[in-house]
């Protein structure tokens, strides 16, 4: 949401600069950037306009001659409104404008121009100028700075709300805060009441509507918006209308709270109905579209048809033009979650609904109404006829009692009463001492604070988290047991590890969008019932898809390697599981840290992988093995189990080709559930075991097998030996090769390493000779693989 610097002002008297409102703001919670920052330029002056012609060779261009007093210039221009006499901003060459746009000499068409006539786009005060410059006054100096002859110079800041603060989707919202971070009472606008008839005008027919004001004003005049409205609209990125529309969207922007105006002539009853939809019941809204209405959706209507979606959209038949002479103008409060639910329906949102989901004050509605009429029979004439306030429910303000001795326990230190009492009442909460408790009755915009610790979480908000003194770090690890701490150590020690291999953390939210969950085959067990957007439907059963999403967005914004892990909670259908993930993408080092003679960039492949996994497991007895139950979105002869003692504990290896055709090279995946880690190792207790002195003794095979036989199955030969022979510690394959000449056209070979070592002493030849023959008789006898010849 944009936010002027400028309007703030008038709520709020303040000394800040942009950027320090904004790191003001940020502190508050209200996360905040200046996105236009005043005078964002440098070297433009006034100069006034002598003389313009015809570009000799663009029919479009004119060749302007410029003064500032002192000096001519010779301007190329393309303006459409460029006359004699006027008086421009012009940018020099070497100015620079917003966007970091330098004006340099050049030539335009063959003809040299010594800089810019600028437009309001150009100078950063609206996002489009159509083609116009910017025209002064005609008594503006000439030769002037132009930041010193505009009186309208605002810094626009970008403000992001959270879901639970809709009380700040406004500029009084955000003044508040301001308000109470520095202690400064906010100005309300001045608002007058008129006395008109309550007339029965309006009918409630559901109680999703909880209060319902409406008012007719006859006579009114609808054109164009004065300049200071339409100007103030724009820089909230809205659009101006008519003058009618301009003031229901600026008091929407000013309050918060969202306006709608009829043309009364286009209804077809003198009464509108606020009601749920019929279902099949169709409108065509102002943005031209035909929306299919049901039942569980809210309109108000005439006594034929809806005239709009309630709290989202106006009907295209009854909108206010030029012709309208008496409108009815409606503020209301909807339920945000009906509201919400219909928007999603309809795939269709707008900055009424984006408030009206996020919960309005009870009493914001009438001022508002209020605020507008004034504002409409001031602008475009006309006369309140008649006025009616329907309320279904009647509003309970919400009451809690503060202990203050609580705020002290619940903050680790001490926050003095008067403190206490004057956060708040900048709040716009009404305190009544009772002793040692403070009975607060919470203001009706503040729909968030319910519970006692809610004003606690608000008091130091204000004051400011650095106020919290640091708390001494002292851990006793002799108050955990090795069941309590295993997780979280496994956890710190795939973290540490990890780092150390160049992988960054992800963080990504619990939730998934279905669709996203079809792309890699997985199966939600948990949909949200009220989702805040489509990507938030369900609760995720794998960290895959947010890890994906943040590689393709990296590889998007130019990165050529990835690697990331991320630990977290997934849903599955064993419930809510702790689990550690990561992917690996791209080159494995830098382009400098190659061999020169080195041609290729090695990259990150299943073996690669593996071998990544294999260094961050907590010990030995985890090892790498045949993947019996691989998840869909694994390619099916590159992936493996993580297993401990018999046990799979996770899964990894390289996506499907399907999954990843964007790629152009393998993306590797591993997935390990933590609890599984935890319920196998819970009885391991560390021990020291000393590393022997003796050598190893190394020695490569190569062996022949057919084309059918598995891999994993002389594997599993080889592992057999090493757990009876127990002087073959490790081996690793070097190489894979076929050739139908020397093999033959059904054979492959194998080439392994084979290392031996004892504990206790130096092995000889004759041993390990005896224990190598072992192991290719078992291979010969059991699979038929013999040493290659």
């Amino acid at each position: 949401m944009k936010i002027s610097y400028n309007w703030l002002k008038e709520f709020v008297n303040f000394e800040l600069n942009p950027r320090e409102l904004a790191s003001v703001l940020t502190s508050l919670g209200i996360e905040t950037s200046v996105t236009l920052g005043g005078c964002g330029w440098t070297s433009v002056y006034t100069v006034k306009v002598l003389d313009v012609q015809k570009h000799p060779d663009a029919n479009k261009l004119f060749l302007c001659r410029v003064s500032d007093g002192m000096q001519e210039y010779s301007i190329v221009c393309g303006a459409k409104n460029i006359a004699v006499g006027q008086i421009v901003p012009l940018a020099k060459v070497g100015a620079t404008l917003p966007g970091k746009f330098e004006i340099k000499k050049s030539k335009i068409r063959g003809v040299e121009s010594e800089g810019m006539i600028c437009s309001e786009e150009e100078l950063g005060f609206k996002a489009e100028s159509d083609g116009n410059i910017l025209v002064l006054s005609e008594n503006t100096e000439i030769g002037a700075p132009l930041e010193t002859v505009l009186d309208n110079i605002d810094s626009i800041l970008e403000v992001e709300i959270a879901t639970n603060r809709g009380d700040c989707l406004s500029h009084l919202g955000v003044a508040r805060e301001i308000g109470a971070k520095l202690r400064k009472i906010v100005s309300m606008p001045i608002i007058k009441s008129f006395n008109a008839p309550q007339l029965n005008c309006v009918e409630v027919k559901s109680n999703l509507c909880l209060r319902y004001i409406g008012c007719i004003i006859s006579g009114v005049k609808v054109g164009s918006s004065p300049k200071w409205m339409i100007d103030v609209l724009e820089k909230s990125a809205i659009r101006s209308i008519n003058n009618v529309v301009d003031i229901a969207n600026y008091v929407m922007v000013e309050l918060g709270q969202p306006l709608h105006a009829f043309d009364v002539a286009k209804l077809n009853s003198k009464k509108v109905i606020v009601r749920q939809a019929n279902d099949s019941e169709k409108i065509t809204a102002l943005d031209g579209k035909e929306y299919k209405l049901d039942s569980d959706m809210l309109v108000i209507a005439d006594n034929q048809n809806p005239i709009a979606i309630a709290g989202i959209m106006g009907g295209e038949y009854s909108g206010v033009d030029e012709k309208t002479e008496t409108i009815f103008l409606e503020s209301a409060i909807f339920d945000a979650t009906s509201v919400r639910k219909t928007s999603k329906k309809l795939n269709l949102s707008s900055d009424s609904s984006y408030r009206f989901e996020r919960g309005l004050g009870w009493d914001i509605a009438d001022f508002a109404l209020w605020r507008a009429v004034n504002l409409i029979t001031e602008i475009a004439g006309g006369k309140m006829e008649a006025r009616e306030d329907l309320q279904t429910v009647k509003y309970a303000r919400t009451n809690i009692a503060l202990r203050v001795e609580r705020v002290a326990k619940v903050l680790g230190y001490i926050v003095e009463d008067d403190e206490i009492a004057e956060i708040l009442r900048f709040l716009g909460i009404d305190l009544q001492p009772r002793g040692e408790i403070l009975l607060c009755t919470v203001p009706s915009w503040r729909n968030d604070i319910k519970e006692e610790v809610d004003l606690i979480e608000e008091i130091v908000r204000v004051k400011g988290y650095d106020a919290v003194p640091a708390l001494k770090k002292h851990t006793d690890y002799n108050k955990y047991t090795l069941n309590n701490s295993f997780l979280s150590k496994v956890v710190e020690d795939f973290r540490a590890k990890l780092k150390g291999l160049g992988f960054s953390e992800a963080l990504n939210y619990s939730f998934s969008e279905i669709s996203e969950l079809e792309k890699f085959g997985l199966k939600y067990y948990y949909k949200i019932a009220n989702p805040i957007s489509k990507e938030n439907e369900v609760l995720r059963p794998s960290l895959l898809p947010g890890l994906y999403k943040n590689l393709t967005l990296n590889i998007g914004h130019g990165a050529e390697t990835v690697t990331l892990f991320e630990y977290g909670k997934i849903f599955n259908e064993m419930g809510e599981r702790k689990t550690f993930a990561g992917i690996m993408y791209g080159k494995i080092w830098q382009e400098w840290w190659k061999w020169l003679e080195q041609k290729i960039s090695p990259k990150y492949d299943f073996y690669f992988g593996g071998g990544i996994i294999k260094s961050v497991l907590p010990s030995d007895e985890f090892v790498i093995s045949e993947n019996l139950t691989l998840y869909n979105y694994y390619h099916s002869g590159k992936t493996a189990a993580i297993m401990h003692r018999g046990n799979v504990i996770g899964q990894f290896g390289v996506l499907k080709p399907s999954i990843t055709e964007d790629m152009k090279d393998d993306v590797v995946y591993f997935e390990i559930d933590l609890e599984s880690i935890e319920k196998v190792c819970v009885d391991i207790h560390p021990t020291y075991k000393a590393f022997s002195k003796r050598p190893v003794v190394k020695r490569d095979i190569s062996i022949t097998a057919d084309k059918t036989l598995q891999l994993a199955k002389i594997e599993k030969v080889i592992k057999d030996i090493m757990n009876t022979g127990f002087i073959l510690r490790e081996y690793s394959l070097v190489s894979v090769y076929v050739d139908e000449e020397k093999l033959g056209a059904e054979k492959i070979s194998y080439s392994f390493r084979l290392s031996y070592k004892s504990d206790n002493k130096t092995l000889t030849d004759e041993e390990v000779n005896n224990d190598m023959n072992t192991l290719l008789q078992k291979l010969d006898a059991e699979l038929g693989v013999k040493l290659r010849q």
